[in-house]
């Protein structure tokens, strides 16, 4: 069982350090999914899972490894009158610099600091390299709901696909649909990117001429909206929980509205001032 244990966890900590070094390599979250990102055959979240469950594999033979290694561990903390000392200069030593690399993470002093840095400059070429989804989780979306949420035409987005030889469904993800074709959700956008930077331009050029649309609008609750007398509260609730949102009241945020609803802010603000 000792050697199990010794070669145990020597193979977890070099899978650890591996995964490690490919999170500490990898995008962004957001990017990392948007542009579906793999390295060597696995993408952000594999190497994140595998990760964690080697650190159970770690923990787990680390205390068989204690274990069996007590006594030895126990001579390390041994004065020279084999009493134990957890004064003990290679103790303090070895304290010291565990508490070095936690404190100097926590308020970045060199040489983490540039290596926090330099984690971070990698993340940064990845998005430039892939850039952003234009809101967060946007793979997630259905294309029709992706379409709407950026005032895209859905009709032309697809015959864009279409014309490209994209097999889809209308109520099929960007995930979905980039796993089908061998590209990413972010490949998908960039294929109807000219369109919905047009409409886009269309869309705002449209709104930001009416000024009687509230500032911060997302952020405004309905009672916030009705006291500014841009909204009739209860027609509003009224319409919707019409829409399916039963549990709607005053303190309710447009920005949830939308999301429930799979709208822009904009769109359910329309909607409740008709």
């Amino acid at each position: 069982m000792k050697k199990i244990t010794s070669l145990s966890l020597g193979f977890s900590f070099l899978i650890m350090s591996y995964t490690g070094i490919m999170l500490f390599l990898c995008p962004k979250g957001k990017v990392a999914y948007w542009a579906d990102w793999h390295l060597f055959g696995l993408s952000k979240t594999q190497y994140g899972d595998i990760h964690t469950t080697s650190m159970i594999t770690f923990l787990f033979f680390g205390v068989y490894h204690t274990y069996y290694n007590w006594n030895p561990i126990l001579n390390y903390l041994k004065d020279v009158n084999r009493k134990i000392s957890f004064t003990k200069k290679e103790f303090l030593i070895a304290l010291l610099i565990n508490i070095f690399f936690v404190v100097g993470t926590l308020y970045p002093v060199h040489p983490m600091k540039a290596f926090m840095k330099m984690g971070e400059t990698i993340k940064d070429s990845w998005t430039e390299q892939y850039g952003e989804p234009p809101y967060g989780h946007a793979e997630e979306s259905k294309l029709k709901v992706f379409c709407r949420k950026l005032n895209i035409d859905f009709n032309i987005a697809s015959k864009i696909l279409s014309d490209n030889n994209i097999i889809f469904k209308d109520d099929e993800t960007l995930l979905s649909i980039g796993k089908n074709n061998n590209i990413s959700p972010s490949y998908v956008y960039k294929l109807i990117g000219t369109d919905a930077k047009t409409e886009s331009i269309k869309y705002k050029s449209s709104t930001s001429k009416d000024s009687d649309i509230p500032s911060r609008l997302g952020r405004k609750t309905l009672k916030e909206l009705s006291d500014m007398r841009k909204i009739d509260l209860d027609k509003a609730i009224n319409i919707l929980k019409l829409k399916g949102l039963d549990d709607i009241n005053s303190d309710s945020k447009i920005k949830n509205i939308a999301d429930e609803l799979d709208l822009m802010p904009i769109d359910v603000y329309k909607l409740l001032i008709k």
